[in-house]
């Protein structure tokens, strides 16, 4: 019989951490006399990372970004000091994972948030137990949506062959890497996303993680 995986994104998916993203990224704004950001906009980008964030924030406001990786530490160095503090869990994400679990799915983590706040996080919310393995975007020299990001997290998560799996994101680089890597992708919709994700077609779309056990078995 074959392994069932069931694969997470992080953030957008599991946990809502746009408030404090978006506080460190204003601190930074504010130390570089612009305007801060709306919280929506911020929900917008967070899947293309903190660069991608500080750039698009410099560009709205007609700033030239002189410094990107200077920016980028001072960011980090923001978000260091404040990412646990109104970072959440969406509502019911215990209880989906606690019925995998107990239906014998073998679940990992893959985000492209670095490792550090990947594995503090889910020590954090006391869910670090769920998952085989879990993986940030610095964990390899690859990163979603490059499927190897996938595969090199089952390989450590001691899964190597027989296996089929589904991967749970927000975004369309959740569903681009599911695509890549010939999975089917289920897409929550209170995620993170700059596009409709209806656009993209995914195998199921879901509200509530209360929905999600009962809508993975059945693909499976």
């Amino acid at each position: 019989m074959k392994k069932k995986i069931v694969a997470f994104d992080l953030d957008g998916t599991l946990i809502d951490s746009a408030p404090d993203i978006s506080f460190a990224l204003n601190k930074v704004l504010l130390k570089n006399n612009l305007k801060e950001v709306s919280l929506n906009s911020v929900r917008n980008l967070i899947g293309k990372g903190a660069k991608a964030l500080i750039k698009d924030a410099f560009d709205k406001q007609h700033t030239e970004v002189e410094n990107l990786e200077n920016l980028t530490n001072e960011f980090l160095h923001e978000y260091n000091l404040c990412f646990k503090n109104s970072t959440y869990l969406f509502d019911n994400v215990k209880y989906a994972l606690k019925e995998l679990k107990k239906n014998n799915f073998i679940l990992i983590l893959v985000s492209n948030k670095p490792q550090f706040y990947v594995k503090n996080l889910l020590y954090h919310f006391r869910i670090n137990n769920f998952f085989s393995f879990y993986s940030g975007g610095d964990t390899f020299s690859f990163r979603k949506p490059d499927p190897r990001h996938i595969y090199e997290s089952l390989a450590n998560a001691g899964v190597l062959s027989n296996y089929k799996g589904i991967f749970i994101g927000d975004s369309k680089y959740d569903y681009e890497c599911a695509e890549n890597a010939n999975w089917p992708c289920v897409l929550f919709s209170k995620g993170y996303s700059d596009i409709d994700i209806r656009i993209l077609k995914p195998k199921k779309i879901f509200h509530n993680y209360t929905e999600l056990p009962k809508i993975i078995k059945s693909i499976f």
